[in-house]
């Protein structure tokens, strides 16, 4: 649905066209992203591609979901019930927050605002 919008947002940070010059992510959307291809593509190696694009890529640094993350998520997404907030939803926030990081890219503005991140969709 967003893919072209965010085809082009990663390569105007790969070119260092943003004020942004890497992009956090972690393991929990790395699997997301690489599943969510291959189910859409039908195409391994699209899905491989994707992975790969993103593991070497100079722009994205990947975050892993600790225990102690995976813990404080669980927290969140137990407290939430009343959000639109999916489990990994919850990592991203918990990540976010240690490195005090306010603006995330996603198209999940409504999930993430009454958590008091700034939701940019574009760049």
């Amino acid at each position: 649905m967003h893919h072209v919008d965010s085809v082009k947002t990663f390569e105007k940070i790969g070119r260092g066209e943003t004020s942004y010059r890497k992009l956090y992510t972690s393991d929990y959307i790395l699997d997301e992203a690489i599943t969510g291809c291959r189910q859409r593509t039908r195409a391994h190696a699209a899905s491989v591609e994707l992975g790969s694009a993103i593991l070497s890529s100079e722009s994205i640094v990947l975050l892993r979901v600790d225990d102690q993350a995976f813990e404080e998520s669980w927290e969140l997404y137990k407290e939430r019930s009343e959000a639109q907030l999916s489990f990994t939803d919850c990592t991203t926030a918990v990540l976010a927050r240690r490195l005090g990081i306010v603006d995330l890219y996603t198209y999940d503005e409504k999930d993430f605002r009454p958590l008091g991140f700034h939701a940019i969709s574009s760049l």
